[in-house]
């Protein structure tokens, strides 16, 4: 987290500039690479904050750069916290989302990290919609969102050869290294893969077969997090929501 930044009204050349010279320290000390990978891997928010790149592009009509450092503010980084927190717990857990406090980039981000420092591990994605998951070309999905984070990577923090025209096909994305994956589906085919070591539910409140979804998921994953903004009272995102013994994390319009 960096002192005095106001993300209201960020100042990202400053960043820039900090990560620069960070960068710089750490290429002309090469043996210490292998210490800070130690260190983020168990360490999520701390590598997303300290390296991770988002992409907004609303920026670009201030006349900022639209690809800008992915400088977590303290709602999002309990966020990553909490998220850690259900997987080495074995548990699921329920979000309630609103409109811009960056969840889908923040789920995503700690895929990525998954994959790239816990080995043999697999992350889900499934949505209503298969275009939702994955569509190439498209800065809406998840998938895309995932092949741009690890992309803008220091190649330190990525794995040897990464090509993502070869390691990040439709749908699935895997570390060649460690043999950790990403892999996405979606309709009434979410959880009828391979099994997962966390797997994220995306808009759970708007899923034509829920039940069917859940019961499958239930079979494949000791942890999932149902991601979603509010649809009244009869889907099973609700119930889970207000059950009194998911765990749940809410992101309101005040979390900056």
């Amino acid at each position: 987290m960096m002192e005095g930044f106001d993300w209201k009204n960020p100042d990202y050349e400053a960043v820039f500039k900090i990560r620069v010279e960070r960068l710089e320290r750490m290429r002309g000390q090469p043996e210490i690479v292998a210490r800070l990978k130690d260190y983020y891997a168990g360490h999520p928010a701390d590598f997303i904050n300290d390296w991770g790149m988002t992409f907004d592009p609303r920026l670009a009509e201030r006349g900022l750069r639209t690809v800008v450092p992915f400088v977590l503010f303290p709602k999002q980084r309990e966020f990553i916290d909490w998220l850690l927190a259900r997987w080495l717990q074995r548990q699921d857990g329920v979000v309630e989302k609103s409109r811009d406090a960056g969840v889908s980039w923040l789920c995503v981000a700690f895929a990525s990290w998954m994959m790239l420092f816990k080995g043999g591990t697999v992350v889900g994605f499934g949505s209503r919609k298969e275009d939702y998951v994955d569509q190439i070309g498209n800065p809406a999905s998840l998938f895309w969102k995932v092949r741009q984070f690890v992309d803008m990577l220091p190649a330190e923090f990525q794995p040897d050869e990464w090509d993502v025209t070869k390691h990040a096909p439709f749908m699935k994305i895997q570390n060649p290294e460690s043999g950790s994956f990403i892999v996405g589906e979606a309709g009434d085919n979410i959880g009828r893969g391979n099994r997962t070591s966390i797997y994220f539910i995306d808009e759970a409140a708007f899923l034509e077969r829920p039940d069917a979804a859940d019961a499958a998921l239930s079979q494949t994953s000791n942890c999932r997090i149902y991601v979603s903004t509010p649809n009244g009272a009869g889907n099973p995102f609700y119930r889970k929501a207000h059950d009194g013994k998911t765990p749940k994390f809410i992101f309101d319009t005040e979390a900056v």
